[in-house]
């Protein structure tokens, strides 16, 4: 049995250490932690027996968590690792220790994007939890949770949906309907419907998970404004402009009054909204929205990045379906130049940009500068394969260009020829 002594020394580390997370002081933290961890090791050595394994296990969880937090996930992997050995050894490898070690590691992996090592991690937690742990333990929920994430967030709907639906009972039981949490297993949940076209199912789960932001943040909070977001996004895709508009207006008023104009969630609303104008054929709208972004975009990221890309191509897509190819042009040279230049020549959004432009100099009868452009596109994206949809849009498009071409030089012989004449007459 540890002596109250020993006790207090680890104990009183880790207290420190837990007030300078607090407090963001995540160096002090670190090596607090650390030593606690020294003096739980002295102690179980000068035992001579595994006493303090537990405990050690739990100040590695706290450690790798501060790890985490700082996105320092091979340091985070590492103390994990060693957690989960020592709980494997003092509580047994089915043990919820082990577990909740199983599930620290699946997020680690994630964040590193090593995902074939994730799922497997997960549902070993998973099984674990559901075997030994109590069928209400939040911690079930939790890894139910993570696990529906990931497979949301690798368009694995189906699989996501049972995981989320399970998540939200158990939360429900245990915090109440009306907990925080459950509104972010309801938006999740929501999500997978949404994402897999089940629109009516996704609806009425937002307004629940609306109404809980609400009333446990407020109606101005920045969570209530996530919410507003997929919502609005929500009526778009059921062709519900005006409400789709309101919601959006409403989102963009509560992350640029608590974010700021130059916040990155204030950016997705402005190109939502430029979006749904854009798409409703509200060119004089949604202009402006896409030249705010752009310059949002290019403070916060540079002039060459994707995000960039992303908007010059827009903002060039409202000026040609304008007419106003003059200006489309240059932009869209802009965006190619930019989408090289991060993606390399043979990305499948380079044969996309090349065909932005050959469509550009199509729609304005240059026939012979969109055939360059189509056969450039082609030429580099053939070690993409002719099943990539980029490639093959790109293919659609050069063939209906060559019958265009054939038609126009027709025309044009034709109109060359001398005037028919009847040579009976």
């Amino acid at each position: 049995m540890e002596s109250t002594t020993e006790t207090l020394i680890w104990d009183s580390y880790l207290k420190a250490a837990a007030k300078a997370v607090e407090l963001s002081q995540y160096s002090d933290a670190e090596k607090l932690f650390q030593k606690a961890l020294v003096e739980a090791e002295t102690a179980g050595k000068e035992r001579g027996d595994g006493s303090t394994d537990e405990v050690k296990a739990g100040i590695m969880i706290s450690l790798g968590d501060l790890y985490w937090t700082q996105g320092w996930y091979a340091e985070a992997e590492q103390v994990y690792q060693a957690a989960l050995k020592l709980r494997e050894k003092s509580s047994g490898a089915d043990s919820v220790g082990a577990a909740e070690c199983l599930n620290k590691i699946a997020m680690v992996y994630r964040a590193q994007g090593r995902y074939a090592e994730v799922e497997p991690f997960f549902r070993k937690a998973l099984a674990i939890y559901e075997t030994v742990a109590d069928p209400d333990d939040l911690n079930v929920a939790s890894t139910l949770e993570g696990l529906a994430d990931f497979y949301k967030a690798h368009g694995k709907y189906a699989q996501a949906e049972p995981l989320f639906q399970k998540s939200v009972s158990i939360r429900e039981r245990v915090l109440g309907e009306l907990h925080p949490s459950i509104g972010n297993d309801l938006t999740n949940l929501a999500l997978v419907y949404h994402a897999s076209g089940k629109y009516d199912e996704a609806e009425p789960l937002y307004e629940r998970a609306l109404k809980i932001a609400e009333d446990n943040w407020g109606a101005e909070h920045p969570s209530v404004a996530t919410v507003l977001n997929y919502q609005a996004e929500l009526y778009r895709m059921k062709s519900k402009f005006e409400d789709s508009e309101k919601v959006h207006w409403r989102a963009l008023r509560i992350r640029q009054n608590t974010l700021g104009l130059e916040h990155p969630s204030t950016a997705q609303s402005l190109s939502n909204l430029a979006l749904l104008f854009h798409l409703q054929c509200k060119y004089h709208q949604a202009e402006p929205l896409y030249k705010t972004l752009l310059e949002i975009r290019t403070k916060d990221w540079g002039p060459n990045h994707m995000h960039v890309a992303e908007i010059l191509n827009n903002l060039a897509e409202v000026y040609q379906d304008q007419g106003n190819c003059a200006e489309a042009e240059p932009l869209y040279w802009r965006a190619l130049t930019i989408t090289q230049e991060n993606l390399g020549q043979e990305h499948p959004s380079v044969a996309k940009a090349l065909r932005n432009l050959a469509e550009l100099y199509e729609e304005q009868s240059n026939f012979d500068e969109a055939d360059r452009l189509y056969k450039w596109g082609l030429g580099m994206s053939e070690s993409l394969g002719t099943e990539n949809p980029d490639v093959a849009a790109l293919m659609s498009r050069y063939a209906a260009l060559q019958k265009k071409m054939m038609d126009h030089e027709y025309d044009e012989d034709a109109d060359d020829a001398p005037p028919w004449k009847d040579p009976i007459n």
